[in-house]
């Protein structure tokens, strides 16, 4: 490849980077509110031997603002995040919290046993520990001639 091709590339590759970084860090959606749109709480899911883990980030929400549906398969926590109004504010420099309305639906990566779910709420972070259904056995059973 010659140097002139080679050159090219390397500012390609520099507009992409730079790009990704401007995209990465611009939001329409926080810009210009959509009507009545849900925004997504970020999630962290662990799998132990018999119990799934589940963490949702809700910093600013209050407890009696949200509520968590578990199901055998799935886990939906939907709720409402709002800052306390300022009245003087002039002027927005930056803004990144996601307010209003949320709802957030994950999978489970194995059949939980619902009767034995529990949760907390500490410092914003909901973390919820669901024990793994028990897996049926399977059993071996002779069959008998019919009459």
């Amino acid at each position: 490849m010659d140097h002139f091709s080679k050159k090219i590339f390397q500012e390609l590759e520099e507009m992409q980077q730079q790009t990704g970084r401007m995209l990465r860090n611009m939001s329409l959606a926080r810009m210009v509110p959509m009507g009545d749109r849900l925004w997504q709480p970020p999630v962290d899911i662990y799998e132990a031997a018999s119990e799934i883990y589940i963490y949702f980030d809700l910093a600013g929400v209050d407890r009696s603002a949200f509520e968590v549906l578990v199901g055998e398969h799935q886990v939906r926590v939907s709720g409402r995040r709002q800052l306390p109004a300022q009245g003087s504010i002039a002027c927005v420099h930056q803004l990144e919290i996601e307010l209003g309305r949320f709802e957030r639906t994950v999978s489970l990566p194995s059949v939980v046993d619902v009767a034995g779910a529990n949760s907390s709420y500490t410092d914003g972070i909901l973390m919820i520990t669901l024990p793994k259904r028990q897996k049926k056995v399977r059993v071996r059973i002779q069959v008998r001639e019919g009459e």
